[in-house]
């Protein structure tokens, strides 16, 4: 990362990465997914994250934060809701129409594998709104 990048966003930045290498796989391999898998994933962020985060505040010397860093943070935690609150409004509306049209099938023993799937990947899809939301605003401010 460039040396003129603030504190900030050098965490922003690990986090994407962090997000990215470990959810990608989850959104291509969806068909192995299980309560394990989920698990082990959610370890496995905590653990780069710890990792990376640790790095960049050992390496970085200036990690004060203004109200220009606070405004960037609320704004992407705004548009990482807005996010979270239309996917669950769109995945109940067609959680809805499934079942009114009779394609839901609720004998089924996976339905709740399958909505934990869902749900999770809606709130990596706003995690990483707010992430690229956020990294957007510091581009933007210079």
């Amino acid at each position: 990362m460039a040396t003129n990048l603030s504190y900030r966003e050098k965490s922003l930045y690990a986090s994407l990465v962090a997000e990215l290498l470990v959810y990608g796989p989850y959104f291509f391999l969806h068909q192995q997914n299980s309560i394990n898998k989920v698990a082990g994933m959610i370890v496995g962020i905590i653990v780069l994250q710890i990792i990376l985060q640790s790095v960049i505040a050992a390496v970085t010397r200036n990690r004060v934060t203004d109200e220009r860093d606070r405004l960037i943070e609320l704004r992407g935690y705004r548009a990482g809701y807005l996010t979270f609150a239309s996917l669950m409004v769109l995945g109940l509306g067609m959680l809805w129409f499934h079942s009114t049209v009779g394609h839901l099938e609720l004998e089924n023993r996976m339905i709740g594998l399958h909505f934990l799937s869902v749900f999770f990947g809606m709130l990596v899809i706003a995690e990483i709104t707010k992430t690229a939301t956020q990294i957007m605003a510091y581009r933007r401010a210079l």
